[in-house]
């Protein structure tokens, strides 16, 4: 008998578990669903295991903000690499650019969330948005320079940084 009642209730368990998961997926799929690119919010929420561990959309929001915390410090990264084997002014723009980003802006928008200022808090990643679209812009403007070494990755501090914002708005 207590071989039946262990293994219903590891039945149970399982089950359970099974439902947290189906809960947690549709979570992502409904918070995504308001955004403009509902399928890199999805593929990026579930990329990141605090995303599968969110319980609401606020908490999905800030699993949203560490992701671009995430891309705009490695584009940080690329940005500085490249800065010691090439010449021109757009890639130290960049940087200060990245900088800003990853030092003030995010952290800034963080602050501005956990105190529920929405609104705040979703201009701060818009203006982290227009920032990445800054460095881009400055390989175009800029005489010789060519394209962009890091558009890629400036289009996705770009995506990235819109969905926060969006999700952050519907919060309001």
């Amino acid at each position: 008998m207590k071989f039946v009642n262990s293994w219903a209730a590891f039945l149970i368990l399982v089950l359970l578990q099974q439902s947290m998961k189906e809960i947690g997926a549709d979570l992502i799929s409904n918070t995504c669903g308001k955004t403009h690119d509902s399928g890199l919010c999805q593929k990026s929420l579930r990329s990141d295991p605090r995303g599968a561990r969110a319980r609401d959309a606020k908490e999905l929001t800030h699993v949203m903000y560490g992701i671009v915390l995430s891309s705009a410090t490695t584009t940080l990264a690329q940005v500085k690499k490249l800065l010691t084997r090439a010449k021109g002014d757009a890639l130290p723009i960049c940087s200060s650019l990245y900088g800003r980003i990853v030092n003030e802006k995010v952290p800034n928008a963080y602050r501005n969330f956990d105190s529920k200022s929405y609104v705040t808090a979703a201009s701060v990643m818009t203006d982290v948005m227009n920032q990445a679209e800054a460095c881009e812009m400055m390989f175009e403007s800029l005489p010789d320079h060519g394209k962009s070494p890091i558009t890629d990755k400036n289009n996705m501090v770009m995506a990235l940084s819109k969905i926060a914002s969006q999700l952050t708005t519907h919060l309001a």
